[in-house]
Parts: structure tokens; C-alpha cells; sequence
């Protein structure tokens, strides 16, 4: 006998205290602010940001925790949510524990690839922030030929 899998995907509200909920996100200084508690992680930490056409946080997603300078996941992985939810947007969030936000080759590759990825699902990827120590970068601001 043949055994499938079956996914049943189940959308519901919950009351939460949550301080980043329906917050709105219109520059990257709002979003290093509101994701500035990843400067004192250890290892490699990826978020996702999902925007209502607003730009407020619908939800947040943990997506991979790496090592210590790097991480591995695929963009399937990183949109899923922003497609299951049909929200219109994303900002990608994650820290570099050496404490300098400078964007790798790497990071730069993966934010390409998220981004045409993104585009075929009509999905826009508003921005990528690095937290780093004490200051952050917006590839948004430094690579905008990615977007």
C-alpha cells in the first residue's frame, strides 16, 4: 500500500503581545531598529518580514539558523510563507555575529536569487537588512541594482 503526504495549511488570528506586530516598515532604519536584539546572537539567524500592501508585519519567520558565519537554505524556503499567505511583500532580515554587517559575495548571490524568484511569484522583496553590532547595511541602499 502507497503512502502520500498531505499537507493541510490552516490560516487563523491570535491575540499576541508581540512587539513587532502590524508595526509598519518604511525605511531600513525602522527595521534595524525593530530587529536590532539579533546583534547579540551567537550564530546566523534569518528572518523573514511578511508586509501587507501597507507595509505593516503580518508575520515574522524564523527561516534557518546557521553557524557561525554562514548559513544554508534555498528561496523556496524564504518565500513560502509570503506565498501561502498571499502577502505582496518581504524584507529579509539576518545578523552577522562577527558584528560587521558588510554583505558577503554570498549574501549578495542569495538576495539575487531570492529576489528573481520573487519576482516570477509578484512578490516584492522591499529590502535585505544585516544587523551588525553597532550599525547595520541595507542592500536596498548599497546594492540597488540587485532591486
Amino acid at each position: 500500500m502507497a503512502i502520500i503526504r498531505e499537507i493541510n495549511v490552516k490560516y487563523q488570528f491570535r491575540e499576541t503581545n508581540c512587539e513587532q506586530a502590524e508595526k509598519t516598515l518604511t525605511s531600513p532604519e525602522e527595521t534595524a531598529k525593530i530587529f536590532d536584539y539579533l546583534k547579540y546572537e551567537t550564530k546566523e539567524v534569518f528572518i523573514v518580514a511578511n508586509l501587507t500592501t501597507q507595509r505593516a508585519i503580518n508575520c515574522i519567520e524564523v527561516v534557518a539558523t546557521g553557524c557561525i558565519n554562514s548559513i544554508s537554505m534555498r528561496p523556496s524556503e524564504v518565500l513560502r510563507t509570503a506565498v501561502i499567505l498571499n502577502m505582496p511583500g518581504i524584507i529579509l532580515v539576518h545578523n552577522h555575529p562577527s558584528g560587521d554587517p558588510t554583505p558577503s559575495t554570498s549574501d549578495l548571490n542569495f538576495t539575487n536569487m531570492v529576489i528573481e524568484c520573487a519576482k516570477v511569484l509578484n512578490i516584492e522583496v522591499v529590502d535585505h537588512v544585516i544587523i551588525g553590532l553597532n550599525r547595520f547595511t541595507s542592500l536596498r541602499q548599497t546594492h540597488p541594482d540587485l532591486f
